[in-house]
C-alpha cells in the first residue's frame, strides 16, 4: 500500500513535531486534536521549527511554505479516515487511548496502518 497521507492525533510536543517531518518530507498530513487551539498552537510551532530551518539554510523559503501548505488541521477524527498511516500521539493516559484506537478501528479502513506512541512515561497507566 502506498502511503500518500499521513494523520497524527494528537498535537502537542511530539504530535507537531511528527507532523512537521512527515510534512517536509513531502507526506500530506491531516493533524488532529479535540480543540483548535491546540492545533493553533501546533501549526505555529510547526511554522517557527522550519523558520529556522530556513535561517540554518537547511531549507528554503519555498520549502516552508510548501511544507506548511500538507498540513491540514481538524478537530474532528472521523476526518483521519482519509489517511493511509494514523501515528496515536495523544496522552499517556490508558483509557483515553484505549478509546483512542477503538475509535481509529471504526474510522480506518482495515488496511491503515495505526500506530501507537508512547514516549513520555516507561508503560501506560491504569
Amino acid at each position: 500500500m502506498d502511503i500518500g497521507t499521513v494523520g497524527v492525533m494528537g498535537a502537542g510536543t511530539m504530535g507537531n513535531g511528527i507532523a512537521h517531518v512527515f510534512a517536509r518530507s513531502g507526506y500530506s498530513v491531516t493533524l488532529c486534536d479535540v480543540e483548535q487551539k491546540f492545533l493553533d498552537r501546533a501549526v505555529e510551532t510547526i511554522a517557527n521549527n522550519l523558520e529556522r530551518e530556513v535561517a540554518k539554510n537547511k531549507i528554503t523559503a519555498a520549502d516552508k511554505t510548501a511544507a506548511l501548505a500538507r498540513i491540514v488541521t481538524t478537530v474532528q477524527q472521523v476526518r483521519l479516515a482519509e489517511c493511509d498511516f494514523v501515528v496515536e500521539a495523544a496522552t499517556e493516559k490508558f483509557e483515553i487511548k484505549a478509546e483512542l484506537f477503538r475509535d481509529l478501528d471504526r474510522i480506518c479502513r482495515p488496511e491503515v496502518i495505526r500506530i501507537l506512541l508512547r514516549f513520555r512515561s516507561p508503560g501506560l497507566r491504569r
